[in-house]
């Protein structure tokens, strides 16, 4: 997928989407549907560089679902072929939104179709909207698909709702909304060596500042390594029983034993299993972290 940055770029051929695509939900993936199925346009994303979102402000602590480069792996995986990650800050902020859909939509990125959410706002004061989109398609030659808001359970996707669900640990829900499990995603990292020498080794990485955590504790997940899933146990939290100050993603694959100090992996969390605890000594600890794999290996049996 190419990535193309800032705003002196020139493009041809696209069918737009465009969005903050925070967490690409369901509801994101049905505008990313629309302009991936077109033959003779090139599907490219337009979205914001991370931490300089329209109407956010300075991003929160931990108020990401996914970080950027977390975000360009699942939109390759859907088969985008371009993103344009905008900066916001005094220049873009102040541009109208006439100048917005003429020089970037048109000149910069030559949009010939363009699929946004029917609350997409742009432009200074985020003054634009679908009405303008449509006012200025017939000037410029493009077509506009305006897609409704998603719901489930009655209630509309969002990033926000996803966020919350995560937050609260409600781990399938959120999965489901999300259309796929959610994930870290990172460089693994040297811990404490604790459990190689249980002979039980380990893949640690350290989530980023940003992102969402859901509640501390051990769960079932399955772990990519190089393209291959394996199945997993995974403890996120500070690890009790032998202190940390950091919060860290630690998990044990199951049926794995390689070296992958420095590669990147993906953790994708299936299901919750238990609270983080203390334990009395490492042999105790021992004992639970083999009770642990026993009930990943029974939650994840079906994948």
């Amino acid at each position: 997928m190419e990535i193309l940055r800032g705003i002196d770029f020139h493009i041809r051929n696209s069918a737009v989407s465009l969005g903050k695509f925070d967490g690409i939900h369901k509801g994101h993936r049905l505008l990313l549907q629309e302009i991936l199925q077109t033959e003779s346009l090139v599907p490219t994303v337009f979205t914001f560089e991370s931490g300089s979102k329209p109407g956010d402000g300075a991003v929160a602590y931990r108020s990401q679902i996914y970080d950027q480069r977390e975000k360009d792996l699942i939109l390759e995986s859907l088969g985008m072929k371009r993103e344009v990650l905008f900066p916001f800050h005094e220049g873009t902020r102040q541009m109208s939104p006439q100048d917005f859909i003429r020089q970037i939509l048109c000149e910069a990125m030559d949009a010939r179709l363009i699929c946004v959410g029917e609350d997409f706002r742009f432009g200074k004061d985020r003054a634009g909207d679908v009405n303008m989109l449509k006012q200025f398609a017939s000037v410029y030659g493009y077509q506009v698909k305006v897609i409704p808001k998603l719901q489930e359970a009655g209630d509309v996707i969002s990033s926000t709702r996803i966020r919350n669900l995560l937050q609260k640990g409600e781990l399938s829900c959120a999965n489901r909304l999300l259309g796929e499990p959610f994930f870290f995603c990172g460089e693994v990292v040297h811990g404490n060596a604790l459990g190689r020498t249980m002979q039980m080794p380990t893949a640690n990485m350290i989530p980023g500042s940003e992102k969402v955590l859901p509640p501390t504790g051990v769960y079932a997940t399955t772990v990519v390594v190089k393209g291959v899933e394996y199945k997993a146990v995974t403890n996120l939290g500070y690890k009790p029983t032998v202190g940390s100050a950091q919060v860290g993603v630690e998990s044990c694959l199951l049926d794995f034993d390689q070296d992958i100090y420095g590669q990147q992996i993906q953790v994708r969390f299936h299901r919750f299993l238990r609270n983080e605890q203390k334990f009395a000594d490492m042999e105790a600890l021992h004992r639970q972290m083999e009770q642990d794999k026993r009930q990943a290996a029974d939650a994840l049996r079906d994948l």
